[in-house]
């Protein structure tokens, strides 16, 4: 039987020259997410968790049909589960956001008035290209979920701070009016693509992830989209498989996931169609379990916000807590039908 480990620090591994496995910022964010390996494993395993989960707890997640494995904290060998640690250079390129934000610029899938730099004088040169432009938002090239975006206003510009950011090259762009974000897997086996789901992912205006909705098959997510913001999904469905080929083609083997959003200029509502890929596992591999497993809902929700914001703002009854105790960040699973009722 396979022993996993959720490698949450994958992104460090990559890039971080400094990376050790047991790095406290690195364990912080694995022992706060771990457990969502709960919500998408299916068949028996075990898992070399890293943190401690109570008994009630898991129950509760059997109790729901999860596929729970068997807790083997002290397992000395195991596959990590979120990475792929086969080929690291060619991770790190289809990893990449600097690679993503070149292909989307020279694609016009994205990236318009964006550029890397990795000084105060690159960035203040592009600055002054665009200066109608008042609000922009500086990437780092091996963040996730949002860590480590930076925004800013070119008229309070405090260059000792951005010094220490643009230690490396980072990407700049202006803030858009998001109106929504979509995740898109293309489930690929041996390097052939064989299904391909799209999730909403909920995040901040800075990138940060809060959750998100997905459904049990794309036509059906489509309808979800159309109905909610009234806005067609087919386009960006077919750029995410020209996408797709190009990382096949980079030699890509397994899923290739791409974010997008949907921004407002004006009245009109306007593509982002590559925002960046990552050749990982990913939070909208969560969803569509979610969704999968509700498969006769109109669709699903998981919502993820803080303690603190859920004592202040109680979910809904029909809320069902998937996180454990004790997380900083806490989620929940809503599951919902065609007439917005829940099911659960």
């Amino acid at each position: 039987m396979k022993t996993y480990k959720v490698d949450l620090d994958y992104e460090a591994y990559l890039f971080d020259s400094q990376y050790t496995e047991d790095n406290s910022s690195n364990l912080k964010i694995i022992r706060e997410f771990e457990y969502v390996f709960f919500l998408v494993n299916q068949g028996k395993c075990n898992l070399k968790n890293i943190r401690n989960y109570e008994k009630v707890y898991l129950e509760k997640l059997k109790q729901l049909n999860f596929s729970m494995p068997e807790l083997t904290p002290n397992a000395k060998t195991y596959e990590n589960w979120w990475g792929h640690h086969q080929d690291k250079k060619l991770e790190q390129m289809l990893n990449s956001k600097l690679l993503s934000a070149e292909l989307a610029q020279n694609n016009h899938w994205g990236f318009k008035d964006g550029a890397i730099v990795d000084s105060i004088t690159e960035l203040k040169i592009h600055l002054t290209k665009f200066p109608h432009i008042k609000k922009w938002i500086i990437k780092r090239a091996d963040s996730f979920s949002g860590i480590g975006h930076y925004q800013f206003s070119p008229d309070l510009l405090n260059e000792s701070f951005l010094s220490g950011i643009l230690k490396s090259k980072v990407l700049l762009e202006p803030v858009y009016e998001r109106v929504f974000d979509i995740g898109t897997t293309i489930e690929v086996v041996n390097g052939k693509k064989t299904r391909h789901f799209m999730v909403e992912n909920f995040n901040s205006q800075s990138g940060g992830f809060k959750g998100g909705a997905g459904a049990s098959d794309v036509d059906k997510f489509k309808k979800y989209i159309y109905e909610k913001y009234s806005y067609s999904l087919n386009e960006l469905e077919a750029i995410t498989m020209k996408i797709a080929d190009i990382y096949l083609s980079m030699g890509a083997q397994s899923n290739i996931q791409i974010d997008s959003f949907i921004y407002k200029e004006g009245d009109d509502l306007k593509l982002y169609a590559l925002v960046e890929v990552n050749y990982r596992k990913t939070m909208g591999l969560v969803i569509q379990s979610l969704a999968d497993k509700f498969s006769k809902a109109n669709r699903v929700e998981w919502i993820i916000e803080t303690s603190k914001f859920f004592k202040n703002h109680p979910p809904s009854a029909d809320c069902i807590k998937l996180s454990p105790e004790g997380n900083y960040f806490q989620s929940f699973l809503k599951v919902i039908d065609n007439d917005d009722n829940s099911l659960i």
